[in-house]
């Protein structure tokens, strides 16, 4: 039997765990603007959005969906209208939403309109989406390394740019500060949780630039 010098077999350990998406994660200054980079190339994401206690501002409950980089969606959500919170079906393109409804056919209604509170192509747009997002960070902390959904994630705290994450998400208060955990091979985003108080929005993404064909319904 062949033995394997001890120095030998404690690289070999650390090696695996560095391919298990273990140990610490890299200073935020490297982490966040190749986050940045990558997230100005995506094409299509599928999202889910949650809202977990009461936010002002934000009138919705839960949203999931896909969304392109063109600006087009499709997918339901759960809105607060009238007090209620009424399940919808919605589809976006361009600036032309179609929503339905617990009765009825789709709708076709302007994006922003109040059947439609939170639009969700602003996740890719350019100007006030993920990327942009990244781009405007005040501070981040690396917090280590998690698995989310499969997925071996770098963990950080991170506070934004309050006057761009007002753009991307339009919650009333202080909001701007989030755990943020970026896929380690990508540097995609794969799940960002705010908190305030009593009250979170988790958003997570997966199924990066799959194939996707929204029509009008």
């Amino acid at each position: 039997m062949r033995l394997i010098p001890l120095a030998a077999a404690a690289s070999a350990v650390l090696a695996l765990a560095a391919c298990s998406g273990s140990g610490e994660a890299p200073p935020a200054d490297e982490t966040l603007p190749d986050a940045a980079a990558a997230m100005a190339e995506v094409e299509n994401v599928r999202f889910t959005l949650a809202v977990d206690g009461q936010v002002e501002g934000l009138e919705i409950t839960s949203a999931d969906g896909v969304v392109t980089s063109g600006g087009d969606a499709e997918g339901t959500g759960v809105i607060t209208a009238m007090g209620m919170d009424v399940e919808v079906s919605y589809v976006i393109l361009g600036e032309d939403a179609y929503v339905k409804g617990f009765t009825g056919d789709y709708q076709q209604i302007p994006v922003g309109d109040e059947m439609l509170p939170y639009n969700p192509t602003i996740l890719l747009s350019p100007d006030q989406g993920i990327a942009a997002l990244l781009k405007a960070y005040d501070s981040a902390e690396p917090q280590g390394t998690e698995e989310v959904g499969g997925t071996d994630a770098y963990r950080y705290e991170v506070t934004f740019d309050p006057q761009v994450f007002a753009e991307f998400i339009p919650a009333e208060g202080d909001w701007n500060t989030a755990t943020v955990w970026f896929d380690q091979e990508t540097s995609r985003v794969v799940k960002a949780e705010f908190k305030q108080g009593d009250s979170t929005v988790t958003l997570t993404f997966d199924d990066y630039d799959d194939s996707v064909d929204i029509e009008a319904p």
